[in-house]
């Protein structure tokens, strides 16, 4: 990874390295981005969108395949002539035509949803300012806000309210997803509620909530760059998904990956 004096910052504070979770269970992932940058993938004006087919050749590219066809010997022609076919694309992968329609905001048909969603959490990976993903059942995520509301966290900054507000994206969530924001001051202000707290929940049930802290505790810096870029504060935009990739990574935090 890229440090952010390489990406043309004076600190490599809010860069932290990658931390692999091995799951096979629903995860949560946290996006540091302001919705309207998340909007904006689906009506992408042509730098955008360049840079969103780029990542995706780089992501989801897959080789083309050459056989060879047999004719009969003769001194005129081969014994073989290439025969280039299309790559095949693995099951769930991403098509050129989820691209286009995507970047152009086109109604996607419900079973292309849960590969359009893998195209834009990696879209997200290298435009958002930070990103996580924390396993957990969607038991866990309603046991962990109880967890935290009796350690004294208030119900105004349970985790169930970084959900809380609509994103109004064209893309639809796809079965058993669940999407929701929360904007920069509901962002920092649970931030803060939650510093105050956590050292009173019980350490073996605190796993998580120490993955959404950590995740957090960038916030300031992020919206201080963010000003200094002339780019809109970081809102948090929260994914819960039915089935994460295998490998979790726990936060790019990639403080000085701009969509510039």
């Amino acid at each position: 990874m890229m440090c952010c004096r390489e990406r043309g910052f004076m600190d490599d504070t809010l860069c932290q390295p990658a931390v692999l979770y091995p799951v096979a269970m629903g995860g949560l992932r946290l996006n540091a981005i302001a919705i309207d940058e998340v909007r904006d993938i689906f009506e992408a004006d042509e730098g955008l969108a360049k840079k969103l087919r780029k990542w995706t050749e780089a992501r989801f590219s897959v080789p083309v395949h050459h056989h060879r066809r047999s004719r009969w010997r003769s001194p005129f022609h081969p014994l073989y002539k290439p025969n280039v076919e299309g790559p095949m694309l693995p099951t769930g992968w991403p098509t050129p035509n989820d691209v286009e329609d995507l970047v152009r905001g086109r109604y996607i048909e419900s079973d292309r949803l849960a590969r359009c969603w893998r195209l834009v959490n990696e879209w997200l990976t290298h435009l958002s300012w930070g990103w996580t993903e924390i396993p957990m059942t969607v038991a866990r995520s309603e046991e962990l806000d109880c967890d935290l509301a009796a350690a004294g966290l208030p119900s105004t900054y349970s985790l169930k309210q970084l959900m809380g507000e609509d994103p109004q994206l064209p893309l639809r969530p796809a079965p058993g997803m669940k999407i929701g924001y929360a904007g920069t001051g509901q962002t920092l202000a649970t931030w803060v509620e939650l510093s105050k707290i956590i050292g009173t929940v019980p350490t073996a049930r605190r796993g998580e909530a120490d993955a959404v802290l950590k995740f957090l505790n960038s916030y300031p810096g992020w919206s201080h760059l963010a000003v200094d870029l002339g780019r809109p504060t970081p809102d948090l935009l929260v994914v819960w998904q039915p089935d994460t990739v295998k490998d979790i990574h726990l936060t790019g935090l990639r403080a000085g990956q701009t969509a510039s």
